[in-house]
């Protein structure tokens, strides 16, 4: 069966990941979603929590330091 939650939450936390999506967007997009009723609380919370996690993008600390040469 279809979860509605579960799609959504996959779905804003790989097109963060994958930069489709700004640190704004997802929060706007997770409210949105929350506001609707098509998340529960506790999903949006995850959402949120896992953007601050993995803020900033993953790969820029790693393009932070000076290549080697």
């Amino acid at each position: 069966m279809f979860n509605m939650e579960e799609f959504i939450e996959e779905n804003l936390t790989e097109g963060y990941l994958t930069r489709s999506f700004t640190e704004t967007q997802i929060n706007i997009f997770a409210l949105n979603y929350l506001n609707r009723g098509q998340i529960e609380q506790e999903v949006f919370d995850k959402i949120i929590k896992f953007v601050e996690e993995n803020e900033p993008y993953p790969e820029e600390e790693e393009d932070e330091e000076p290549p080697k040469q």
